[in-house]
């Protein structure tokens, strides 16, 4: 998985990279993928999605399998909830995210970590508070790479602590 992952990774970087340099390939991805992308994605380098399989090439090789899976999930399904609770019903923010979106967020990344009844509570627990914090913070590197490898890392090092 791993190798399909970094091929992955490798294609669509290079077509992320053409097209924001060759202009037929600009105008046909516009033409496809415009009305899917978010603004600052039109004019900045790389998209979410290729952020998203660059993310999931990272965390598979950095992680045990159950945790990598686990740190994926956070960040399909945990910013996936937080984006769509935020964006109906937030009303308190925390720079540009809401609190509603962060703790549903919170509240998915918990329900999906039940499903891994071999991962002891405190990981879980820690991960997706890392996940959603993580999600929240202004930090200037895509969440789609950083929600899974900072969940990915909080969760190893505390189940090597408990161990």
């Amino acid at each position: 998985m791993a190798f399909v992952l970094g091929l992955a990774s490798l294609a669509v970087v290079f077509i992320d990279l053409g097209r924001t340099r060759i202009k037929w390939l600009e105008v046909l991805f516009s033409k496809v993928f415009n009305n899917l992308l978010r603004s600052h994605e039109r004019t900045g380098m790389l998209t979410g999605a290729s952020w998203v399989i660059i993310g999931a090439f990272v965390t598979i090789l950095l992680f045990p399998r159950d945790l990598a899976v686990l740190a994926l999930l956070f960040m399909f399904l945990g910013d996936t909830a937080a984006a769509l609770v935020g964006l109906q019903f937030g009303k308190t923010f925390i720079w540009d995210k809401s609190l509603e979106g962060t703790i549903a967020g919170l509240m998915v990344c918990l329900a999906v970590g039940f499903a891994f009844p071999n991962i002891p509570l405190l990981v879980l627990v820690c991960g997706a508070i890392t996940a959603m914090v993580i999600e929240l913070l202004p930090i200037p590197i895509d969440d789609n790479l950083r929600i899974p490898v900072a969940a990915g890392a909080v969760m190893v090092l505390i189940n090597n602590f408990l161990i």
